[in-house]
């Protein structure tokens, strides 16, 4: 049995193909900036980190005339000059991890707007586009905060001589919601799915 399609109009479709070659050239970026992080990890000294504080303070010189004035820091770059192996791990692997789970996502993305283009909404390999996202997505999202949180921790153990308690799991949880709505739409889509075969049967 064929899957119906539904026509789209002529402007839906331009939407659709122009959002596929906004994907590629995400994909483009998000290649760049891979690269250009793991050139500045590969080398293994001197590597900049982006670490989250709470409730720290530090100076600043924007008094008048240049006079320290407390600041409240809620993040910084910090500068590892030897990391442990561990550390240094975890600071090549994220960057690769992350740069994969988006470059997939984009990918599933682009399939996911060529089906609609197709007039495929509801049909069983859109489902299974939006359903494959959920899952890359969600195992970029876990890999990438558990390879940061190590590279994170190890660096403010490296700069501190183990002297410094840094965070326990660093991630932005943001991404927890984008991955349950994502999870809805693909139960919506799997629904659809159900119920045009259902009409198919009836013709």
């Amino acid at each position: 049995m064929s899957t119906a399609t539904t026509s789209l109009s002529r402007s839906d479709r331009i939407g659709m193909y122009a959002t596929i070659v906004l994907g590629a050239i995400g994909a483009a970026v998000t290649v760049w900036v891979t690269i250009t992080r793991l050139a500045e990890v590969l080398p293994g000294r001197d590597i900049p980190v982006l670490v989250p504080f709470i409730g720290e303070t530090a100076t600043l010189p924007i008094g008048p005339g240049g006079a320290e004035v407390p600041v409240e820091v809620d993040q910084a770059i910090v500068t590892v000059t030897d990391p442990a192996p561990a550390t240094l791990f975890a600071l090549i692997a994220q960057p690769i991890v992350v740069g994969l789970a988006i470059l997939a996502g984009i990918l599933l993305l682009c399939l996911f707007c060529f089906n609609l283009a197709r007039g495929r909404a509801f049909a069983k390999s859109t489902v299974r586009i939006v359903l494959t996202g959920v899952v890359v997505l969600g195992v970029g999202w876990v890999l990438g905060s558990l390879f940061q949180t190590m590279a994170v921790n190890g660096t403010l153990s490296a700069v501190s001589d183990y002297s410094y308690d840094g965070v326990l799991f660093e991630t932005d949880f943001t991404a927890v919601f984008g991955l349950l709505a994502l999870g809805a739409i693909g139960a919506a889509f799997q629904i659809g799915h159900r119920l045009q075969r259902e009409a198919e049967g009836l013709v």
